[in-house]
């Protein structure tokens, strides 16, 4: 690729960049900034959307492509699994952020073996570039994943010791939801964040029964969920909660040695790699070896 034809495609880029910024500076308010003053002089109360200041047109249309890779409901779900802000448009933002970081380095790659004298060709540069940028957003979307399983796992660890308080605190007279509020301020982990903000819907005046389930919802853990159902039908059926609590506690721990003897199996197998790829490859090249060089003399 020649140099005129390289300089053609970076002033493109800024001339682009440019008209893009004018427009932008250029384009009227927002519906919102032009009519809240005479809302508000209405004294009527209106609230604006969640979505974050500062969006320009170009990255609207590239949140909306990147809805139709990943659906909105996943992404929230996995936002809330994962304990973090549910804003759905502040993650796209992450992402775009995450390909332009990607894309921006296969750019300087491309600069800097243009100006060692060995050019890439103009359409592979563009096919990387692009290659980048989607890789980088779809690694955003994988640690997204990856933290939500592991703080799902987090809070399955944290149930069964959580369970154990929680009946002791029932066998001793306090109601459900005072020994779950008096627990939850007593312990930590991502468990307690989640029954510390069930405790505030509760106080909030939503019922108890809703307050878990939503909990459980939001942590996307098995066995919090079956603790949690086992409550709630305990609670409608009349039975004793704090022998339901000790049976759940102990249902959790089992679970919990289940996952673990699993996760050891899984072990063994990655264990051999070692032993089969470097040992034993090592041995029978130390006991070979000699015949093969006394063979050769």
């Amino acid at each position: 690729m020649s140099a005129p034809l390289v300089g053609a495609l970076l002033g493109l880029a800024l001339a682009v960049g440019v008209v893009l910024v004018i427009g932008q500076w250029r384009a009227p308010g927002q519906v919102s900034k032009r009519i809240l003053p005479l809302v508000h002089a209405t004294g009527f109360e209106w609230r604006r959307s969640t979505q974050p200041p500062g969006h320009s047109a170009v990255s609207i249309r590239m949140i909306r492509l990147l809805d139709y890779v990943v659906s909105d409901a996943s992404v929230h779900r996995r936002l809330v699994k994962a304990g973090l802000d549910p804003s759905i448009e502040r993650f796209r933002l992450d992402q775009l952020r995450w390909a332009g970081g990607g894309a921006l380095v296969v750019v300087g790659f491309g600069l800097l073996k243009l100006l060692a004298g060995d050019p890439l060709p103009a359409v592979a540069w563009l096919i990387f570039t692009l290659l980048a940028a989607g890789v980088s957003a779809m690694a955003c979307d994988y640690w997204l994943s990856r933290r939500a399983a592991v703080r799902a796992e987090q809070i399955t660890t944290e149930l069964p010791a959580f369970a154990e308080l929680l009946a002791f605190t029932v066998a001793a007279g306090l109601a459900p939801a005072s020994a779950l509020s008096r627990v939850a301020d007593r312990v930590g982990g991502e468990l307690a964040v989640e029954l510390r903000q069930a405790c505030v819907e509760v106080a909030d005046g939503r019922p108890f029964a809703d307050s878990l389930e939503a909990m459980a919802d939001r942590t996307g853990s098995g066995p919090v969920q079956r603790f949690v159902d086992g409550i709630v039908v305990a609670m409608e059926r009349g039975t004793p909660i704090a022998d339901v609590l000790r049976a759940q506690a102990m249902d959790a721990r089992a679970v919990g040695h289940r996952q673990l003897m699993e996760s050891a199996s899984r072990r063994e197998i990655f264990a051999l790699i070692p032993v089969v790829f470097l040992i034993l490859p090592a041995v029978v090249v130390v006991a070979v070896f000699p015949g093969v060089i006394g063979l050769a003399l």
